[in-house]
């Protein structure tokens, strides 16, 4: 007979998923500024729900760039919670007649809970 045993390192992780929004136009012919990101939905605890920003002067760029806080693609926008603004760093949103978002969901580690979000608003003024 053996008496053979395997160590493994394996631990559960959060599932994750990104949903790109339809392109939204302020209707601004010399661009507006985008303000806030805000959610309205539920966020379980160990759930994670952020965004990230891309605008433009033209609905037709040749490639969005969605950025966080830093101008990065590697920041996020993240509202502590439901009902709570998040304020966009213009220096990135600013003078841009269309906006688009992309939202990015995670499960808790075990992946037993997940994030629900009912409605997007972003506030912008011409």
């Amino acid at each position: 007979t053996s008496n053979y045993k395997v160590k493994t390192n394996w631990g559960a992780t959060p599932a994750t998923a990104e949903l790109i929004s339809s392109i939204f136009d302020t209707g601004v012919s010399t661009g507006a500024a985008i303000n806030t990101v805000i959610w309205q939905g539920s966020q379980p605890s160990g759930t994670g729900v952020k965004f990230q920003i891309a605008s433009d002067s033209t609905s037709t760029p040749a490639t969005w760039t969605y950025r966080g806080p830093d101008g990065s693609n590697t920041t996020y926008y993240a509202p502590a919670n439901s009902n709570v603004s998040a304020q966009i760093n213009l220096v990135y949103h600013n003078n841009h007649r269309y906006f688009r978002y992309k939202i990015f969901l995670s499960s808790n580690a075990s992946q037993t809970l997940s994030p629900r979000v009912d409605d997007v608003i972003i506030n912008w003024s011409p």
